[in-house]
């Protein structure tokens, strides 16, 4: 095989409605395209920058200008590897690079990534995230995205009851709950928790402080469904430290770094006995596509990063590989 090369392509994702959480709102996120090449064949990645992560279009520039790619794509897991020990802090942008090199290795031997890693395929529907909303709002969300399998709603603890009553004026489909942080009553998250069981909700996502496993463990310990960890987990190596205060995770490839370990922790995780989710950090369809070959892994989905945005590039199958590089080259000038 002809020797890898690297391009870069920064890019703006632009939402279609403002995205507020618990504690952040935005209209759009950072991202960088890369795109990994040899002779005969190419391969796609991409990272984001999200605003309360540490890593930024600076942090990937200084990783590729230290690195050197590999010679070809049969080893992807043991490359990655050597990257993370040698780069502390820059997961997003290794993952970029992780899934350029799967979606090389794919074109270059005709093979999906979930052949690569033996995954028995498997659809699973995803949620559509619904960001804190007003009234007005929520009713416009749900109606321009009628066809939801579920929904997630991002909540905090003095508008959660709102919102879901809210919701539930305006559609029936099924919900879960993500509060993002966004409680600090143990007593009024397992409120909640009863109330969530009672209309058949599968889980509630992350309530307290990403550093409150005690409230957690609490919590955990009496909710009639399960609790999960989105910003208490990171990757693999957080998995023993959240198992004793949470039910399960919401993996994420920007978070662990890629692809390699993002199935690895999905198959940990099963082994632990915890739930899982493979979600998303409001991504373009390189990203949501590449985490769908690993889905079958999880027990719920919620890739939706993609259905999210109004510049998807990637997301329309009429766009042809030339017209794509021109539109990022003129980004980038």
């Amino acid at each position: 095989m002809s020797r890898i090369q690297l391009e870069y392509f920064p890019f703006r994702l632009n939402f279609k409605y403002p995205f507020r959480l618990s504690h952040t709102e935005r209209t759009g996120t950072d991202n960088v395209y890369v795109l990994l090449k040899t002779e005969n064949a190419f391969g796609w990645g991409e990272c984001v920058f999200i605003p309360y992560y540490p890593e930024t279009l600076e942090t990937f520039k200084n990783l590729i200008s230290k690195i050197e790619l590999p010679e070809n794509t049969e080893d992807i897991s043991k490359y990655i590897n050597v990257l993370k020990s040698n780069f502390s802090n820059t997961n997003f942008c290794i993952a970029a690079i992780d899934i350029a090199l799967h979606n090389l290795h794919s074109n270059l031997t005709n093979t999906s990534i979930q052949e690569f890693y033996h995954i028995e395929e498997q659809s699973k529907k995803t949620s559509f995230t619904i960001g804190m909303s007003d009234d007005q709002e929520m009713e416009i969300k749900i109606a321009d995205n009628p066809t939801m399998n579920y929904y997630k709603l991002k909540v905090n603890q003095s508008e959660v009851y709102r919102i879901i009553d809210t919701f539930e004026r305006f559609s029936e489909k099924p919900f879960t709950i993500d509060a993002n942080q966004g409680f600090t009553d143990r007593n009024e998250a397992l409120k909640l928790s009863y109330k969530l069981a009672d209309k058949g909700v599968w889980y509630l996502e992350q309530p307290f402080h990403k550093e409150d496993f005690e409230s957690h463990a609490w919590l955990k310990a009496r909710s009639p469904i399960p609790i999960i960890a989105d910003e208490s987990f990171q990757n693999y190596a957080d998995l023993e430290k959240i198992v004793k205060s949470f039910d399960g995770i919401n993996l994420k490839v920007m978070k662990c770094g890629g692809l390699a370990e993002g199935v690895d922790c999905l198959k940990r995780a099963k082994e632990m006995e915890l739930k899982s989710i493979i979600g998303c950090m409001s991504e373009s369809s390189v990203a949501i596509n590449a985490s769908k070959q690993i889905a079958p892994l999880a027990d719920w989905v919620d890739l939706d990063g993609n259905l999210l945005i109004t510049n998807d590039l990637f997301g329309d199958e009429n766009y042809t590989h030339e017209f794509i590089l021109e539109e990022l080259k003129k980004g980038r000038n």
